[in-house]
């Protein structure tokens, strides 16, 4: 049996560490970043993606909560469910 809190959280602290090594890696390497992104989306042009303004730390702060909400409650609904199941 897992323990839905736990993992929620160490899930969401590697999502934000994430989140924060692009965000760096957005400032530092753009071009890298879309290279990667033309790699996975094999038919799809994702030059019209990029921004003419620099994201703000707003935006940037409000992307971490809403992105640490998404996948704390994710997790723990799945781990949540897999403990049921897993019985």
């Amino acid at each position: 049996m897992l323990n839905a809190k736990a993992f929620a959280n160490a899930s969401t602290v590697v999502s934000l560490g994430f989140y924060i090594v692009c965000r760096v890696a957005s400032l530092v390497a753009p071009d890298f970043l879309f290279s990667i992104a033309r790699s996975w989306f094999h038919t799809f042009s994702v030059d019209t993606l990029k921004g003419t303004i620099p994201m703000d730390l707003g935006t940037f702060v409000f992307g971490g909560i809403t992105l640490a909400v998404l996948v704390w409650v994710t997790t723990y609904a799945t781990i949540v469910f897999y403990n049921r199941w897993e019985k």
